[in-house]
């Protein structure tokens, strides 16, 4: 009983998996291909292995320009990811695919980015 009231506790407070950290190559030649690699808040205890393909959301908040005020938030897909290394509480995750303007809203920022919401991908 108290194990299942603990539980339920940690999971309440668990919040969105989020990536929190990134790192990135940056080529010295050209056609070189370059690695993207983001350090995420979930790892073996969430049930993630390597070879794990997760998905990055980003949290967007519209602005209301007629009442000039923030407006609503909404949720979209902006990439595909990899798991390379886990440990229990993290994982590293590597970027497969960016996914294009034509099936994302524009943002200021077309790359993964700390914040950013993590899922397991739905195959």
């Amino acid at each position: 009983m108290i194990f299942a009231l603990l539980l339920l506790v940690q999971t309440a407070f668990a919040g969105p998996y989020q990536i929190f950290g990134i790192k990135s190559e940056f080529p010295m030649e050209e056609n070189k291909s370059t690695y993207r690699d983001v350090y995420i808040s979930m790892g073996s205890n969430q049930g993630i292995k390597i070879g794990s393909q997760l998905e990055a959301f980003r949290v967007s908040t519209t602005i209301d320009e007629i009442n000039q005020r923030a407006g609503k938030n909404f949720t979209f897909p902006v990439a595909r990811l990899k798991v390379i290394h886990v440990e229990n509480d993290m994982a590293v995750a590597r970027v497969l695919e960016m996914y294009s303007a034509d099936k994302t809203p524009l943002t200021s920022n077309q790359n993964v980015m700390v914040g950013d919401q993590i899922e397991v991908a739905k195959r």
